[in-house]
């Protein structure tokens, strides 16, 4: 069944949409409110654990945002973004929409919580309605916008209609695929058409980023297709795709006859240099007079390998030991124990990432793979009283998931460091 699309006048919405539009005070408008003292101002935090993050935070990704936003602002081309877990893909997100979120419509969208198609269609017009919201601050649309999904349908439809534009008619749509009278694939299509409603009614580029866009192809592998489709007739439109599917990308963006072929730049994510992390790290701790030794800065980069997420937690419980003992400086053994402190943390996480995540056969390849940075496969094969011939499916899907990597020829190694040290010290040592 095709849905007549009928938006109304683009014009009348778009004037409709900001005649509720907050206006910000003039930047120069004096304020009344005293400045606190010094003392009493709440300290920067030194480092942030985990979530997005922004600067000074978030360091070693110039090079990666000046070439998307080029990408982007010039309409040139879309961009995949891949890397492992905890490598800082989200957080290059963030620093992209920091970057350009003045000149473009720039929307995240979450992946993770798409297990279904009413899903695709609730979480991406709704983070489009709210981001607009947010930009141009329009108050109560998004409020409006949200009746359609848990409202009755005379509120809902009253709502919308206050809204008008593509909105309304988006959101008539998913009113009538409450009442079954839609079906699952039109909505989906039908989220694809609001997109490109919605740019051309704005005035306005929008830029689309699917964070791990690998759990789109578990509800719908057909959906790329209909990417393809919107993609090819929306240069206002650009996508990026971030992820940490080997397999998908060179499914869908690599092989000359995957929907998206040649559509995307690849941008994948390597580790931060060791030079940039200890330059961090040490002008963190400097502003509140701790010093760091070299060999210390050594340690921690041999055991995080670059990964941001765990070079900031090594660095906030270096900081939080130092402070709690009323120290100044900090040693390379105080690093050790501060990583021993960190893999106790993270204890129950990889355990059970070890045991419920992969096969009995990947679970062995890797507790092998970990007693070395890198091994080759005869080496690992010989550990495992196997042929390295049998260990070819769970080492490609063990690459596909960016768990393993080949950084030489004939050579693997885990990519994530601390997975990789927390296996050696609890798998592989409690079976020798």
């Amino acid at each position: 069944m095709h849905i007549p699309e009928n938006p109304p006048n683009p014009s009348l919405a778009k004037n409709h949409y900001r005649e509720n539009q907050i206006h910000r005070p003039p930047s120069d408008t004096h304020s009344d409110t005293p400045t606190k003292p010094p003392d009493q101002i709440m300290a920067e935090q030194i480092f942030i654990v985990g979530g997005e993050v922004e600067p000074p935070y978030f360091i070693g990704r110039d090079e990666e945002v000046r070439r998307i936003r080029l990408d982007l602002l010039s309409r040139a081309q879309h961009n995949v973004i891949i890397g492992p877990r905890r490598i800082g893909k989200t957080s290059l997100l963030k620093n992209l929409k920091r970057s350009i979120g003045d000149e473009v419509l720039f929307v995240q969208v979450n992946c993770r919580m798409i297990t279904h198609p009413s899903d695709f269609f609730r979480i991406t017009t709704r983070a489009m309605v709210e981001t607009y919201e947010e930009k141009h601050r329009v108050k109560g649309l998004a409020r409006k916008f949200s009746d359609i999904f848990k409202a009755t349908i005379t509120r809902a439809t009253r709502s919308i209609a206050e809204i008008g534009g593509s909105i309304e008619h988006i959101g008539q749509i998913y009113l009538r695929f409450r009442e079954s009278e839609v079906t699952e694939s039109e909505l989906i299509e039908e989220t694809f058409c609001f997109i490109g409603h919605f740019a051309g009614e704005i005035d306005e580029q929008i830029v689309i980023a699917f964070d791990e866009f690998q759990e789109l192809s578990r509800f719908n592998p057909a959906i790329f297709s209909l990417f393809k489709t919107h993609m090819d007739s929306r240069p206002d439109v650009r996508y990026i795709f971030s992820g940490s599917s080997v397999a998908l990308l060179n499914k869908v963006f690599l092989k000359p006859d995957s929907p998206l072929y040649l559509m995307a730049a690849k941008v994948r994510l390597e580790p931060i240099g060791e030079e940039e992390v200890s330059r961090y790290i040490r002008s963190r701790l400097q502003m509140q007079k701790i010093t760091i030794t070299g060999d210390a800065l050594d340690t921690i980069y041999r055991y995080t390998d670059g990964f941001p997420f765990y070079f900031q937690k090594m660095g906030f419980l270096l900081y939080q030991q130092t402070i709690l003992e009323g120290r100044d400086s900090i040693t390379s053994d105080d690093t050790e124990l501060a990583f021993s402190s960190m893999l106790d943390e993270f204890d129950s996480e990889f355990e059970s990432r070890y045991a419920c995540k992969f096969s009995r056969q990947q679970q062995d390849i890797l507790k092998y793979l970990s007693a070395e940075k890198t091994r080759r496969l005869k080496d690992i094969a010989e550990s495992m009283g196997t042929q390295s011939s049998s260990l070819t499916a769970s080492m490609r899907d063990l690459t596909n998931t960016m768990t393993i990597d080949k950084p030489a020829e004939g050579r693997y190694g885990i990519l994530d460091s601390v997975f990789r040290i927390w296996l050696a010290r609890n798998i592989l040592r409690n079976n020798e």
